[in-house]
């Protein structure tokens, strides 16, 4: 498989709602390399969600080392497919960006803990329970699944802003 190039906002693409995966095949297993060639060599990485990659299939990974979190991570690179939150609970706030509006960062409230239920690469069911960091970020990429970025839940003018900063940057007319 191989690097894919990762889609910058405003791009349509990203707005757009994944369809479920029905069937685990080997274009789903290629799609889990894909996303994982991309992420291992893109500085400052640890999701990336198959929109992301313009594949409008409901699969991220993430990368979250245990011990920069609290016990709280991912055992090295795991596949989330057609993942639902179960439960969320609490709120903290942080600073969040997104390697498709590279360089810009916005808050935002996530819920501190959630359980998602979701299907790995053996197409096995499984639940994780995630808080903190992790929760953060798994909230995060299945905002992208559903056509949504952190830029959509900030102010017109915040959002005026960024994209006035990433037009100047991507050369976008």
């Amino acid at each position: 498989m191989a690097f894919k190039e990762i889609l910058k906002w405003p791009n349509a693409t990203l707005s757009r709602e994944s369809r479920l995966i029905e069937k685990f095949n080997d274009s789903i297993k290629g799609l889990f390399q894909d996303l994982t060639d991309t992420m291992l060599i893109t500085e400052n990485a640890v999701g990336l969600a198959a929109p992301q990659i313009g594949v409008l299939l409901k699969m991220f990974i993430i990368n979250i080392s245990s011990k920069s979190n609290d016990n709280n991570g991912t055992q090295n690179i795991e596949a989330f497919i057609n993942p639902e939150l179960i439960l969320k609970e609490g709120e903290f706030e942080w600073e969040e960006g997104c390697l498709s509006i590279p360089g810009e960062y916005g808050k935002m409230k996530r819920a501190n803990r959630i359980i998602v239920r979701y299907m790995d690469l053996n197409w096995d069911i499984q639940e994780k329970e995630a808080f903190g960091f992790l929760s953060g970020c798994i909230q995060h990429e299945i905002d992208h699944l559903y056509g949504k970025l952190w830029v959509d839940y900030q102010s017109s003018l915040k959002r005026n802003m960024i994209f006035k900063r990433i037009k100047k940057r991507l050369n976008i007319e």
